[in-house]
Order: structure tokens, then C-alpha cells, then sequence
């Protein structure tokens, strides 16, 4: 009786594992959620078709194409330097002139001035000679050979009716001196038409052209010439070095 009572015990002990193992599988096991109908997508548009490219394929294992050098640029080249220009004569300066007056007759004969110094003429030497002491120049002397070829072109010009530094019948001062054979270095003329000696000074001192012959520390000699014609004087002054 105790040998049958053995394996009914193990039979029911084996039973008992049996359902506990059932059990615990049972509980392991997350229970399935019925899940919500799926709704149907929207069918989507076709993809467009990209352009077929141009540019060939590219595949690793071809290697890159090798770029062309550029050219060498050509190597600047020094430019010649100019040659320097050379250095003209300075240009006569600017007649001063007088508010324009009537005009004098063309063809009355105008007498030519005594070839001595007048008083005007000395006055207007003594007016230069002034300038030149305040800026600290020598005073000029008078020439008397510069003082007939200032008479003889202040003349002209009267006579002639005109106001130039060339004279359509004489040249310019250059020609005149050399034609009397006067020696010179360095040359220059004034000329101006004004109503007074005084007021000629004037307009040489306000031009610079003008005050630049007058103050010249190169120049020596002078010679001045005035003819009155009319309503107005012809001036002329002429400096020279020597």
C-alpha cells in the first residue's frame, strides 16, 4: 500500500509543476490589441523624369582627368621713358590796354618824337628805377640806342594803328635790335596804351608778365619811348642785358 501511495504522490507533484509552468507562461505573454484598420493612402503623383545629364559617368575607380595649364602670362616689358621736353622761350607778356576810346583815324601822318630824352620818358626810367631799389635791384641804365628803338616801335604803332608786340612793318624787338647792331644777351619789351605815364606804370605793375621785365635782376640797360597820339599815349619800354 505505501509502495502505490509513492507514485501517486509524484504523479500529482509532477501535475502540479506541469500547471504552474502553464501558469507562468500564460502571464508572461502581453495580451494582442486588435489593431485600428488601416486607412488607404492617397496615390501619389508620378516622379517627373530628371533631364539626362550631359556630363559622362563618373566611377571611382576611373581616375580624375587631368587639367590643362593655363598659359604663362607674357613678362611686363619696362616701358621706354619719355625724353624730357625742352624748355621754350618764355612767351611776351600780355599787353595792358586802356578801356577801349574812340578810334583815331587810320592814315594821318604822326610826326616822329625827338630822339632825346623827354621829361615823360625820363619820368617813367625814374618810376622803373624806384621798383627795382625797394625790391633790392640795381637800377637799369639809360641807353640811348634802346631809347631810339623804343621811340621808333611806339611810333609805328601809332602811326599804324595797331598794338602788338610784332609789328607788322618792324618784326619784333629782336629783329629791331639786331638791325641796329645793338649787343644783347637777354632781351625784353613793355608796351601799353594808356591815357597818362602814370597810369602806363600802373598797368605795368599790376600784370606780371610786365613786373617781371621791370624787377629782371638780369637785365642792365633800359631805353623808353612815348608818343602821344590822339587821346592816348603809346608806351614802350626796352630791356637788355649785356
Amino acid at each position: 500500500m505505501r509502495r502505490i501511495s509513492v507514485p501517486i504522490v509524484v504523479l500529482i507533484l509532477i501535475g502540479t509543476a506541469a500547471v504552474q509552468a502553464s501558469a507562468w507562461d500564460w502571464w508572461s505573454q502581453t495580451p494582442a490589441v486588435p489593431s485600428q484598420p488601416a486607412v488607404p493612402s492617397q496615390p501619389t503623383q508620378p516622379a517627373q523624369p530628371s533631364p539626362p545629364s550631359t556630363q559622362p559617368p563618373y566611377y571611382w575607380w576611373q581616375p580624375s582627368l587631368p587639367t590643362v595649364p593655363s598659359q604663362p602670362t607674357q613678362p611686363w616689358q619696362p616701358s621706354e621713358p619719355s625724353q624730357p621736353t625742352e624748355p621754350s622761350e618764355p612767351s611776351q607778356p600780355v599787353q595792358p590796354v586802356e578801356p577801349s576810346k574812340p578810334t583815331e583815324p587810320v592814315g594821318n601822318k604822326v610826326p616822329f618824337p625827338s630822339l632825346s630824352l623827354s621829361s615823360d620818358e625820363q619820368r617813367l626810367i625814374d618810376l622803373v628805377n624806384q621798383e627795382r631799389t625797394k625790391a633790392g635791384l640795381k637800377p637799369l641804365q639809360v641807353d640811348m640806342d634802346l631809347v631810339r628803338v623804343a621811340k621808333t616801335k611806339s611810333h609805328d604803332m601809332a602811326e599804324n594803328n595797331y598794338f602788338s608786340h610784332v609789328s607788322p612793318t618792324l618784326g619784333t624787338v629782336y629783329n629791331m635790335l639786331d638791325r641796329e647792331g645793338i649787343y644783347y644777351t637777354r632781351a625784353g619789351e613793355n608796351i601799353a596804351r594808356a591815357a597818362s605815364v602814370n597810369r602806363a606804370h600802373e598797368l605795368f605793375m599790376n600784370s606780371s608778365g610786365h613786373r617781371a621785365n621791370i624787377l629782371h635782376s638780369g637785365y642792365t640797360h633800359i631805353g623808353v619811348g612815348i608818343v602821344n597820339h590822339g587821346t592816348s599815349y603809346r608806351v614802350t619800354q626796352v630791356f637788355i642785358k649785356r
